[in-house]
């Protein structure tokens, strides 16, 4: 397996790492943030609702934009657009504010998602795609865990400091508004090849139509995980009263692992086959998450919780370079934007779903939810593409 991965894509790579970041210790807090400042379960699953929901609203067109006149200037813009809204999480603490901050982050995460992957994809040969995949997953793993275990600093910063709740995670927000700006600067260096078509302005694309349909049974993914993945941080929170300072190196050393593993799965993809990669890791995760829930104690569930998210995220680049690899280049952004269309329209009404059961005293319930919707998409990804090359 060659790792040689070329300057530019570094540079690309290299940017998100801030992101990565942010995206960390925004996964850990923001949740229990929401529940210290008096939002309710349910108002708390409306938020991160409306959150994946715009992003997923704003997919297609903006996928089909960035594929008509290039994915540069969509990256960028979306780093900009996250720096508005933490701003508006560093000064409000009001329900239509926080809205509005979560809606530019669903903003954000259309214009870059696609795009990013598009751009990587240019920027590295077929025969080391892998490797460049999946060392943008360590990369982003790497920055995810340590923006976990910088998850962890708010209750500290009240201890010391006697900052109140609001004033120690404004600490967070405003790193992260000055860490989106800074992620900027390795964009503007990347010369970008591809420039667009001059075709019209398509919501679904020719091509690769087939593969995408078949992909769209990753949509049962997105839910299962919008339903348990976003709150975790709150089930553990609840269930076993653990505060962000215990959560963030738990859910720290879980990215770091899952880095780690990131760089192997090239090696098992060439070993196994990548579907049967794909396959057999997170099958695996599915049978400890349905253990979960029973743990007594703390530990035991943060064991599992480890296991659980390294088996079902490690083969994540792997899937990402498979499905990259399989549509034309002046399709890739809108094809890349469907597929995430797929996942996270269900998946922003995951959190609407827990947190109405949670409201209504069923904590462990979502586990089980999740665990059959896994079942089937990964069942049905194996029969949909098994021959594919």
């Amino acid at each position: 397996m060659s790792w040689k991965i070329s300057g530019e894509a570094k540079l690309l790579i290299y940017s998100s790492f801030i992101i990565g970041l942010t995206q960390g210790f925004m996964w850990v807090d923001f949740p229990v943030y929401l529940d210290q400042i008096g939002y309710s379960p349910f108002q708390i699953g409306v938020i991160l609702t409306f959150n994946t929901f715009i992003g997923a609203m704003l997919m297609l067109p903006i996928g089909s934009l960035s594929d008509k006149y290039g994915r540069k200037n969509f990256i960028i813009l979306a780093r900009f657009v996250s720096s508005v809204a933490f701003i508006l999480l560093t000064i409000f603490t009001g329900f239509f504010e926080i809205l509005l901050a979560v809606s530019l982050m669903g903003i954000a995460f259309a214009n870059s998602g696609s795009s990013y992957m598009a751009l990587l994809t240019e920027k590295s040969e077929e025969v080391t795609r892998n490797s460049v995949f999946a060392f943008s997953s360590f990369i982003n793993g790497i920055a995810s865990s340590a923006g976990m275990l910088l998850g962890a600093v708010p209750p500290y910063l009240s201890k010391y400091f006697q900052l109140s709740v609001v004033g120690s995670y404004r600490v967070l927000y405003i790193i992260a508004f000055v860490g989106s700006l800074v992620s900027i600067l390795p964009i503007l260096k990347i010369k970008e090849s591809y420039k667009g078509h001059s075709g019209n302005i398509s919501l679904f694309p020719k091509a690769s139509r087939k593969i995408v349909i078949r992909l769209s049974v990753l949509g049962m993914i997105g839910l299962g995980a919008g339903v348990l993945v976003r709150i975790f941080p709150l089930w553990f929170y609840l269930r076993y009263a653990t505060n962000v300072n215990v959560l963030g190196p738990l859910f720290s050393m879980t990215q770091f692992l899952t880095a780690i593993a990131s760089l192997i799965t090239p090696s098992m993809a060439n070993a196994m086959g990548e579907i049967k990669t794909i396959v057999y890791t997170e099958a695996t995760s599915v049978a400890i998450l349905i253990a979960m829930p029973f743990m007594p104690l703390y530990y035991l569930a943060g064991v599992l919780y480890v296991l659980r998210s390294l088996l079902m995220n490690m083969s994540a680049p792997i899937q990402n370079s498979f499905i990259m690899g399989l549509i034309p280049e002046n399709e890739r952004a809108l094809a890349s934007s469907i597929i995430n269309f797929f996942d996270s329209l269900p998946r922003s009404f995951g959190p609407f779903i827990s947190g109405l059961f949670i409201q209504l005293g069923y904590l462990n319930l979502p586990f089980f939810f999740t665990a059959i919707l896994y079942s089937f998409s990964i069942a049905g990804f194996y029969f949909l593409l098994k021959n594919q090359k």
